[in-house]
């Protein structure tokens, strides 16, 4: 038993691994995690209702409302449609379990990735 622990000791490799490493590297890793960062600050999540006319998303709007009253619901404009969404979502996991919900009375329901309007 002796003999065994000595010999597996003495057989035992030391290895000292050099990486050489570009510094533009470094530089560049520091800029996408700022352009993450940024990104993470202005993105969020959000479900797409209905997309189309005036009258549908009207009707829309106030379906959901009244079947969601603790999601926020919005109705905008973007030519030439009409938008109807629902909540903000910051984190995807959480959007995509409220779509689960969401889909069981509007089938046609999608998360969407939005940025935040920043105004200067």
């Amino acid at each position: 038993m002796i003999i065994y622990g000595i010999c597996s000791l003495s057989h035992s490799q030391v290895s000292n691994l050099d990486i050489k490493q570009d510094p533009k590297l470094d530089s560049l890793l520091n800029k996408k995690i700022t352009f993450d960062r940024e990104r993470y600050l202005n993105e969020y999540f959000t479900l797409q209702l209905y997309y189309g006319n005036l009258e549908i998303a009207t009707e829309t709007l106030k379906n959901a409302k009244e079947i969601y009253p603790n999601i926020p619901v919005e109705l905008s404009f973007e030519t030439p449609n009409y938008k109807v969404q629902a909540g903000r979502f910051k984190d995807k996991i959480v959007g995509l379990k409220t779509l689960d919900t969401v889909k069981k009375n509007f089938p046609s329901a999608f998360l969407l990735t939005r940025k935040k309007e920043i105004l200067e």
